[in-house]
C-alpha cells in the first residue's frame, strides 16, 4: 500500500495519480484536512497533523500497523523560503521535528521517499551541475533545515529524492499552482513578468511523480539520494514563453525581468541558479533524456 503523506498538495496530487495509474497498490491518502475528499476502492483518506504527536500514533496503529508493507512518501513540509525565515521555529517543528516523529513511529515500512529540493545545494558557479555527492551549500534557512531532514532520513535507510522548480496545472483542490496563475494571466491579454537570468533543471509535476513511483517501484533499493530533474536549464521565462506557446497566445505578453532586480521581493535569500546533473536517474530508470512535459 502506498501511502502519501500531503496528498492534498501539488505534487501529492500527481502521486497519488500516478500510483493509480501505474501500479496496482491501494493508496492512503493523508492530509490535515480531508473533508470532502472521496474514498474510492483503491484511495482512502484519513486525517493526519503531522505536527501532532497524537495523530501521528493514532495514524500508525489505526493503518500503517495493520499492513505489511507500507510504501510511504513525506510531502508534509513548511516550503516557503520567505515563511521560513519568518516562522523559523515552526517550520523547524514541521521540517525537522515532525519529520523525526514520524521515522521513528511508523511501522512495517518497506519503502520511505522524502522528497528535498535543489535549495540544499546552493549556488551553481559556471554553470556547474550538481551531482547527489558534492558538498552541500544551502544560502537560506530553508535549504539548511532541508539538509537537517534528509541526514535523519539517509541515517534510517530511507531515500531521498531532489527537485528543482516544478510546475503544472494544479490538481489539488481549492489551491492555484504558480502555472495557473501565468496561464490566467497570459489567456486574459495581460502581461507577466518573469525571471531570465536564473535558471533551474526544471521538471513538470506529472513527470516529477511518475519518476517517483519508478523509483520505489525498483525490486532492488534505490540509490540513497537521486536528482529528480529535467536536461534543460530553464529559466522562468523560458518557461512562461513554452506556456503562451501552449495556450496559443502572443510571447510578447511574457515579460523577462532580472533577478538581480528582485531586492525587495523575496525575504530570504535565494541561488540565483542551482542547476543539478540527472545522470544517476537517467542511468537508474534506463533513460536518456528527461524533458519536462510543457
Amino acid at each position: 500500500m502506498y501511502v502519501v503523506v500531503g496528498a492534498r498538495g501539488f505534487l501529492g496530487s500527481y502521486i497519488v495519480r500516478s500510483v493509480l495509474k501505474d501500479t496496482t497498490e491501494d493508496v492512503l491518502a493523508i492530509a490535515r484536512n480531508v473533508e470532502g475528499m472521496p474514498s474510492d476502492d483503491r484511495v482512502r483518506w484519513a486525517s493526519c497533523d503531522v505536527t501532532d504527536g497524537d495523530d501521528v500514533r493514532r495514524l500508525n496503529e489505526g493503518y500503517l500497523r495493520q499492513n505489511e508493507d507500507n510504501k510511504i512518501v513525506y510531502l508534509a513540509a513548511y516550503h516557503h523560503p520567505d515563511e521560513v525565515e519568518k516562522n523559523p521555529r515552526l517550520a523547524w517543528d514541521t521540517n525537522v521535528t515532525s519529520l523525526s516523529r514520524f521515522l521513528n513511529t511508523a511501522e512495517n515500512v518497506v519503502r520511505f521517499f522524502y522528497p528535498s529540493t535543489d535549495s540544499v545545494y546552493g549556488d551553481s558557479v559556471d554553470g556547474h551541475h550538481f551531482l547527489e555527492t558534492d558538498a552541500l551549500a544551502p544560502v537560506n534557512r530553508y535549504g539548511r533545515q532541508k539538509c537537517a531532514a534528509e541526514a535523519m532520513v539517509t541515517a534510517y535507510g530511507y531515500n531521498v529524492v531532489r527537485f528543482p522548480f516544478l510546475i503544472a496545472p494544479s490538481l489539488a483542490p481549492g489551491k492555484k499552482h504558480f502555472y495557473d496563475v501565468i496561464a490566467a494571466t497570459l489567456k486574459a491579454g495581460e502581461p507577466m513578468e518573469m525571471f531570465a537570468d536564473s535558471y533551474r533543471s526544471a521538471l513538470d509535476f506529472g513527470q516529477a511523480a511518475e519518476l517517483t513511483v519508478r523509483l520505489m517501484e525498483l525490486p532492488e533499493a534505490a540509490p540513497a539520494i537521486v536528482n529528480v530533474c529535467g536536461d534543460e536549464d530553464l529559466s522562468k521565462y523560458d518557461i512562461g514563453l513554452r506556456i503562451a506557446d501552449k495556450l496559443g497566445v502572443s510571447r510578447e505578453l511574457v515579460k523577462p525581468i532580472s533577478i538581480n532586480g528582485g531586492s525587495g521581493i523575496f525575504q530570504a535569500k535565494r541561488a540565483a541558479s542551482t542547476l543539478m546533473d540527472n545522470g544517476l536517474l537517467k542511468k537508474t530508470l534506463g533513460l536518456t533524456e528527461v524533458h519536462p512535459a510543457l
